[in-house]
């Protein structure tokens, strides 16, 4: 039986995990446990095409922790005693478990010693990655695009120039010889 992956990564968020795995050094427990489960298991995107309602990094989030509401916060890539009290950084637990989470996704997060929290998206309200669309003015095919996709290999169409074929027409003609 195949299952879908539950979260969604930008391939820049991926890379950003990826280095936080191979630069572990210290015990293996709930946090690397989580993070090399994001790693192997989450769907990759491109940035053009995540859905606007997925956690990446730099996005404001509400959320719920046990049932409680908490945030907006910011989800950084930073860390350190020095945040401020807005940010959540991807190098805690919980920071980690939300990244690539869509609204009102829900996810168990082991804390170690048999203690769990459950912790569900409420909204995301500012994402960089949609943003960024609105800016170029493009709709991002990601909003209709399956849960499913992995990477998308959606058309993208240039404009038509003299002397070569457009879109419609894939014979190279003598051009090819």
């Amino acid at each position: 039986m195949v299952t879908e992956p539950r979260f969604r990564l930008t391939t820049k968020d991926h890379a950003i995990l990826q280095a936080m795995l191979e630069q572990h050094r210290g015990p293996h427990g709930p946090f690397v446990q989580l993070l090399d489960h994001k790693v192997r298991a989450s769907a990759i995107a491109f940035r053009d095409d995540i859905p606007p309602g997925v956690v990446t990094l730099d996005s404001r989030v509400t959320y719920r922790v046990d049932g409680v509401l908490a945030g907006p916060h910011v989800l950084v890539r930073s860390d350190g005693p020095d945040l401020p009290d807005h940010a959540l950084s991807i190098h805690t637990i919980r920071g980690l478990a939300l990244l690539g989470l869509s609204e009102r996704g829900e996810v168990v997060v082991d804390l170690g010693d048999g203690v769990t929290e459950a912790l569900r998206v409420e909204a995301v309200l500012w994402q960089p990655e949609a943003e960024a669309r609105k800016r170029q003015g493009v709709r991002g095919a990601a909003a209709a695009a399956d849960a499913g996709t992995v990477v998308s290999f959606r058309p993208r169409t240039a404009p038509a120039m003299p002397g070569r074929p457009g879109p419609e027409d894939d014979d190279p003609g003598p051009r090819a010889a």
